[in-house]
């Protein structure tokens, strides 16, 4: 009997299909969104292998993606292995219109998902969501299944509480009761959670329990819920397949009649009722910058130097810690402040299920480089969220950031100098301008005695001071009209920095980057009038737009661009390469344009 049952199963091993391909699918939670609600991507990967790859998430500009957890199951078959993964992203639309979610593909899949349409609606607008699958009238709904309950086994499944607000956690608890013993493995079903955010609640809890008299083995698996919108939300049938022994014969007393009868296993399949959640919508009356966190939040902010020079990097890291769905809190607003320079933001999470609640922390990292020296204030970052337990919106605030900036090295910063401390002056420009005193020469006076004997050459003099007088006229003409000398000679004041930055050999580049940031900064600021300290990007481009006579749509994009790249090559030197003289040489004939289209 025992070489039997090993025959059958070698052959049954034989015999299975090699492993299938990767397969991947894509669903939305519904088509129609409206500005500051929230939607549900669930990307499923299904094959026969233990483990799947993560999905290669496309980029989705009309929309703030977040990672919302996964959630797997796995069957075993005849000795194969069957996986399915559904990984669920939150989708948050930045702007009203159509989109369409790009196809999702993975490692190993061969047909990437179709593209999925969804409409944003402005704020407060309806979009009806529709209902969830297996719901009355919906097409293509599945048959209602037979609720499994024995006296022999059975599955459960309970709430925490039967209404919620909008993105408030709520506890799924779903509970396998076993009186019996199973033979072979057994496969779970988990509900379908359509309109939710999920995050499992590990570990699977496992123990003895009594009903009725009688003695149950039971495994407990938790799920913290997220719903993203208000309604009636249905939770779906749990189910669990499995084996039992079928002994139904009354003369079964000898040993290999109980062993052939338990050969023959009867499957069994038990399903949990479906359970409904009230979720309410949030009351009105939302601050600015709220994003649909709900839970109890705190927020800190610290720096990892306040002593800085000007044109020195400093990272300031901003965390906001507490409970609820941390995964979805967006980076902080960054304040628009001339003396500062923000970088991109990077962001990372630490998530925290203790006592089945979610909750943790996430933290907001960005570079700062200060422009001016002196004392410069960060300005608090704000966090807003809806408190369940007040029912009321809240705020958490970081404490302000004070950097202390010395005066940086020369050229290390667009803007160095500080403002002017009387009111009512403006700054034109600072230089500094040596008196230089030859010595005297002794053979001056024989040369002068010379002069006086040539004759007509005598109208020398008269010559050159009428020269002086039309040289002090117009010296006195540019004084009286300060800003359009500086205006007429910015092109020649940036062009010698440019020169000066294309004859640096490859190891001055920083050197190199910070004359030409100066130069394109310069030049805008001497043809705006305006003070070179604190000038920023935007200030320049409205400043040019505003003038009689504004450079063209096209050049301005130009002086975009090379605005940019030159605060990238100043703050960032590795990324920048060592073509110094090519970009120098680009940016001169950039300037040049600028001075034609606005003398015009």
């Amino acid at each position: 009997m025992r070489g039997l049952l090993l025959l059958l199963a070698a052959l049954a091993a034989a015999s299975a299909p090699a492993a299938a391909a990767v397969t991947v699918s894509a669903e939305l939670s519904r088509d129609k969104v409206s500005l500051g609600e929230q939607l549900t991507l669930s990307v499923t990967l299904a094959g026969d292998q233990a483990s799947l790859p993560s999905p290669r998430m496309p980029a989705i500009d009309a929309f703030s993606v977040y990672d919302a957890g996964r959630s797997q199951s796995l069957s075993f078959v005849n000795g194969r292995v069957t996986s399915n993964v559904v990984f669920t992203y939150a989708l948050t639309p930045r702007s009203v219109g159509k989109f369409k979610i790009p196809p999702i593909t993975a490692d190993g899949v061969e047909t990437p998902t179709p593209p999925l349409d969804v409409e944003v609606l402005p704020a407060g607008a309806s979009a009806a969501a529709p209902p969830p699958p297996g719901a009355p009238g919906r097409p293509g709904a599945p048959a209602p299944s037979r609720a499994g309950r024995s006296s022999d086994l059975f599955i459960s499944a309970s709430l925490d509480k039967p209404r919620a607000y909008v993105n408030q956690q709520v506890t799924l608890t779903i509970r396998f009761y076993n009186g019996v013993q199973l033979i072979g493995d057994l496969r779970y079903d988990a509900p379908a959670l359509t309109g939710f955010l999920t995050e499992e609640l590990p570990p699977v809890r496992t123990g003895m329990t009594v009903i009725d008299g009688r003695r149950y083995q039971y495994s407990e698996i938790k799920i913290a819920l997220f719903p993203i919108q208000a309604g009636r939300l249905k939770i779906g049938s749990a189910a669990i397949h499995c084996q039992v022994a079928r002994m139904d014969g009354s003369n079964l007393q000898d040993f290999f009649d109980r062993f052939m009868a338990m050969s023959a296993p009867e499957p069994v399949t038990v399903n949990s009722d479906p359970l409904t959640l009230q979720v309410d919508p949030l009351p009105p009356g939302k601050p600015d910058g709220f994003t649909g966190v709900v839970g109890r939040l705190t927020a800190r902010v610290s720096a990892d130097r306040t002593e800085v020079k000007a044109g020195e990097a400093v990272t300031l890291s901003a965390t906001v810690s507490g409970t609820g769905n941390l995964k979805s809190v967006p980076e902080p607003q960054k304040p628009d402040l001339p003396a500062l320079r923000f970088f991109e933001t990077a962001a990372s999470a630490v998530m925290d299920k203790t006592g089945d609640r979610v909750g943790g922390s996430k933290t907001f990292r960005t570079v700062v480089v200060p422009r001016v020296s002196g004392r410069v204030r960060v300005p608090p970052f704000t966090f807003s969220y809806f408190d369940p337990e007040t029912k009321a919106y809240a705020r958490a605030q970081t404490a302000p950031v004070d950097l202390n900036v010395a005066p940086g090295a020369p050229g290390a910063a667009s803007a160095s100098a500080p403002p002017p401390s009387a009111p009512g002056l403006t700054a034109i420009g600072d230089d500094i301008r040596y008196l230089k005193i030859s010595p005297a020469s002794a053979p001056l006076s024989a040369a002068l005695a010379a002069f006086a004997d040539a004759g007509p050459w005598h109208a020398l003099p008269i010559a050159g001071f009428l020269a002086a007088a039309a040289l002090a006229w117009r010296r006195r003409a540019a004084a009286s009209d300060p800003r359009g000398r500086r205006a007429r000679e910015a092109l020649a004041r940036a062009q010698a920095r440019l020169h000066e930055a294309a004859a640096l050999p490859a190891a001055g580049a920083a050197r190199a980057a910070a004359l030409i940031d100066d130069a394109l900064a310069g030049f805008v600021a001497d043809k705006l009038g305006v003070p070179a300290a604190g000038l920023t990007l935007k200030t320049a481009l409205d400043g040019l737009k505003a003038l009689p006579k504004p450079p063209s749509a096209a050049t301005l994009a130009r002086l975009h661009a090379a605005w940019e790249e030159a605060d990238l090559r100043r703050f960032a030197p590795d990324a920048a390469g060592d073509d110094a003289p090519r970009f120098s040489n680009e940016t001169s004939s950039l300037l040049k344009a600028l001075d034609e289209e606005m003398r015009r």
